[in-house]
């Protein structure tokens, strides 16, 4: 099998940079958008995994573009550590530990 030009396809590391996320972090994600909102599949039968760059290129376009302005606005990845949930527990430790708030 031949090799595929560079600039035709995205590594995962080059998506990984994209979405501002590590190797692992953006395998994890990528698998969550690829099931449930249609990015791209890697192409069939790479070792290690390659994406097509126009595929990806345009999925974010489609999926980032705010109302008029044609422009992609990629979103920050979320951090577990910041949910409502996730900082309500910290404030109850904190407040179980030091006393109540003011």
């Amino acid at each position: 099998m031949t090799a595929a030009a560079p600039e035709l396809v995205l590594t995962l590391g080059e998506i990984a940079a994209l979405f501002r996320r590590s190797k692992a972090a953006a395998s994890k994600h990528v698998a969550r958008l690829m099931s449930g909102h249609g990015f791209p599949q890697p192409l069939p039968g790479r070792k290690p995994r390659l994406w097509s760059r126009q595929q990806v290129e345009l999925w974010l376009a489609r999926a980032g573009t705010s109302a008029g302005t044609g422009s992609p606005q990629l979103v920050p990845a979320e951090d577990p550590r910041l949910t409502p949930a996730a900082i309500a527990a910290g404030r109850a430790r904190l407040e179980a530990r030091y006393g109540g708030g003011a």
